[in-house]
């Protein structure tokens, strides 16, 4: 049986670098009063700057915080060799090391933490902020310093890329700075799969056509097209342009061509995995929506943003009459005298909205009917109160026509 038992050497690797310098002779009893007289100086200067030289507290922090820097820059610097790191103690200042430290983690701190393609801009209470946290309450060990400096890499890799397609693909930095690189290169991946002239990133209504085009059984990429995309492009690029393809085949592509969901459901309902599409003109949020709810379009007649419509379409479903984005006079009693007979159908007129509008708009109707239509016409259409009786409809059939599109002029008699 085996009972040796590990030794975890857990000092800073300022420490352990002060030690091996002192004991190899490389650093001389006349090198440490120097580093004893810098001390007290940088000490000072970073209680100073993170809070006040004047308080204890805050002096002691300063300490455990020169020890933090100067230890990851050491160990980063000589790649963790104590005698590299002794000599460098021998032939630098400490307060050279404390600022590398520093440094080190301020270059950290302005490297991209995600893949967003927002305009970055300096932070410099950010960074003080980081800074503060990194040198005290949470040091990073040489180990999560380069990791988080690899990730943060990656990170911009990915956003020099997605810029790149953008541009090689006609758009402009305000086309696509509310969204991910992710998002703008699966987006390219899609029009580079699907489209043969491969011109621009889609519209709404460009990527429906796109995988209404992969979802047909004729569909057939061309490889010719990647090629010609890619026949000037900086080697770097084009072998991440080839690699996102792969992925893109692999894992968006299944997703595109089930046609368990729309293409308008899959633009807006999936947070991961999800698709950049350029703002367009409004005839083009026309167009979309013809495209993925054509009888949305038919029933609302293209006034689908006017309330007054909705609020008529609502109450007739509601009341078990057929959707109509207007209202007769006959129609308007016949819709009070059922709700007053027996209520509404909440729940078919959340299914009409799951069954026609499209999938963008359905969260935002729901709320419309149950949080303002619903609860307004409950109270207005009623005939409940024995102070105050309607049995002629006359209120009912005025709220009617000030809230709902009615199409009928003059007296309600």
């Amino acid at each position: 049986m085996n009972n040796a038992v590990a030794i975890v050497d857990d000092r800073p690797f300022f420490e352990k670098a002060l030690r091996y310098g002192l004991a190899q002779g490389i650093l001389t009893p006349e090198k440490i009063r120097q580093m004893e007289a810098d001390a007290p100086k940088g000490i000072v200067q970073i209680a100073d700057h993170f809070g006040t030289a004047y308080l204890r507290t805050d002096l002691e922090t300063a300490v455990t915080r020169l020890v933090n820097l100067i230890s990851l820059y050491l160990e980063d610097f000589s790649n963790g060799d104590l005698r590299v790191a002794a000599m460098s103690l021998r032939d630098n200042t400490l307060l050279s090391h404390s600022r590398g430290g520093s440094e080190m983690l301020k270059r950290l701190h302005a490297m991209p933490g995600e893949t967003s393609l927002h305009t970055r801009s300096a932070d410099p209470a950010g960074q003080k902020l980081f800074v503060n946290e990194r040198s005290f309450a949470f040091p990073l060990s040489l180990g999560s310093y380069r990791a988080q400096v690899a990730e943060c890499q990656a990170n911009q890799l990915q956003i020099d890329f997605a810029h790149w397609l953008a541009r090689r693909l006609n758009a402009k930095p305000n086309d696509y700075d509310d969204y991910s690189a992710p998002e703008v290169i699966r987006s390219a991946m899609l029009v580079l799969h699907a489209d043969v002239k491969a011109q621009e990133l889609p519209s709404k209504t460009q990527f429906v056509k796109l995988v209404e085009t992969l979802r047909k059984k004729s569909f057939k990429p061309q490889a010719a097209v990647l090629d010609s995309f890619l026949r000037d492009a900086p080697e770097a690029f084009a072998s991440m342009t080839r690699q996102a393809m792969q992925t893109f085949v692999e894992q968006a592509l299944p997703r595109l061509k089930a046609k368990d969901k729309s293409a308008d459901e899959i633009l807006h309902g999936e947070a991961q995995g999800a698709y950049f599409v350029r703002d367009t003109p409004e005839d083009d949020v026309v167009a979309y929506d013809k495209l993925v709810a054509k009888e949305w379009v038919r029933i609302t007649k293209g006034d689908a943003d006017d309330p007054a419509v909705l609020a008529t379409i609502f109450l007739c479903v509601a009341t078990g009459h057929p959707a109509k984005a207007s209202a007769l006079l006959k129609d308007a009693k016949s819709i009070i005298a059922t709700f007053r007979r027996q209520g509404f159908d909440s729940k078919a007129v959340l299914a009409f909205i799951d069954e026609h509008a499209p999938f963008e708009q359905r969260e935002d109707l729901k709320a419309l009917w149950t949080e303002d239509l619903q609860p307004d016409a409950e109270t207005h259409l009623a005939d409940n109160d024995p102070q105050m009786p309607d049995s002629h409809m006359d209120r009912a059939l005025q709220y009617f026509k000030q809230n709902c599109a009615a199409s009928w002029k003059g007296s309600s008699r």
